[in-house]
This record gives C-alpha cells, structure tokens and sequence, in this order.
C-alpha cells in the first residue's frame, strides 16, 4: 500500500533533510532495518492539527554499533551534534537503549524534532 497524507510529508521531510546532510548512513522507517550506522524515524506523534495544518513531532534515533561504550558514545554525539548543526528543529535529546532481533540492545541517542506541514 502506498503511503500518503500530512503525516507521511512530516516523515519524508526529515527523511530528506537527514539524507540532506550527507553523513553517508541510511535513513530508515521499517524498525525491521534499523540497524547499527542508520537512523531510524518512528512514527510521528501530533500536538496540534486542524484540517490543513499539523504542529508534528518525530523521534529520530541514531543508532551505533554495540556495545554501549565509548566509541558508540563519540559515534552518537558526533552525529548528534550534526543534526543540531543543521536546520532540522530539535527540541529534545536522550541516550536510549533500542532492542534489535534476538534480543540484542543497541545504544542510540534519540532526537524529538518538530516539523511544520500543511495540505496542499
């Protein structure tokens, strides 16, 4: 089924401006592909809407590669502080442990952004 609507602009707007920053790691949306070296976009939450115009948050987390030590620290706060240095609006970020097949934790640093669309 092909994806449409405010929401997925939302998506697709930090998708591009991620992929804009030319880091050279993936950006992805399926939790299935989040992986070490990616971002992966969960879906997005909504503060404030009305018919033609939604107020979006997202959460971006950068994953790195396990273990959680310093080299997966310097990783996240490098890229971290690349997407701060850019004109996506970041509004929160936190260490985060996500989960990843069999079990396996994965450290990450996860980034409340917010992004402004409208219905054409």
């Amino acid at each position: 089924m092909a994806v449409s609507g405010i929401l997925w602009d939302a998506v697709n707007a930090t998708s591009t401006a991620i992929a804009a920053l030319n880091t050279g790691y993936a950006v992805v949306t399926d939790p299935r592909n989040a992986r070490p070296m990616t971002f992966f976009l969960e879906l997005p939450t909504v503060e404030a809407f009305t018919y033609n115009v939604g107020d979006i948050t997202l959460r971006i987390r950068i994953c790195a590669p396990p273990p959680g030590n310093q080299d997966a620290s310097n990783f996240l706060l490098t890229l971290a502080d690349t997407i701060m240095n850019s004109p996506i609006a970041v509004t929160d970020l936190r260490p985060g442990v996500m989960i990843i097949g069999g079990g396996q934790e994965m450290p990450t640093y996860d980034l409340t952004v917010r992004v402004a669309v409208r219905r054409n």
